[in-house]
């Protein structure tokens, strides 16, 4: 979403902008249409402010590093069911995506474990705090 307002803000310093899976939405509750996402969505679930914290915080870094690189590989959708978050989704004994290695898994464990996740979400998932970050940013 950053790279998306920095584009509309000031085109005349981005040439183009590449995003896989994120698709532009306008800034603000009316970008998303929350209506037409399956309850237990992951965006939905993580809008909550302080769910992903809640979430993440029942592991440590590496193990939620480790989960959401296997879960956001695959194709089906990320949702969860009522008993459940959306961490529980992924089977603790399924492999790395192939092109993601352990090291590769170490290097960005160690970034997370140094910075945390809340940017993270704050910038991809809480409005609010999402269009908050983006006006000190551009």
């Amino acid at each position: 979403m950053t790279a998306y307002m920095l584009a509309v803000n000031h085109p005349e310093r981005v040439l183009s902008v590449a995003t896989l899976g994120v698709p532009f939405l306008v800034p603000g509750p009316a970008g998303v249409q929350f209506d037409l996402l399956p309850k237990g969505f992951y965006a939905l679930r993580w809008a909550e402010p302080g769910r992903a914290e809640a979430d993440f915080g029942r592991f440590d870094v590496k193990t939620v590093v480790r989960k959401i690189y296997i879960l956001f590989c695959r194709s089906k959708l990320q949702v969860a069911g009522d008993d459940e978050e959306i961490m529980d989704l992924v089977d603790p004994l399924a492999p790395l995506p192939p092109w993601f290695t352990e090291d590769d898994l170490g290097v960005y464990a160690t970034l997370y474990e140094n910075s945390g996740f809340g940017f993270g979400i704050a910038s991809s998932l809480h409005g609010s705090e999402r269009a908050e970050i983006e006006r000190n940013l551009i």
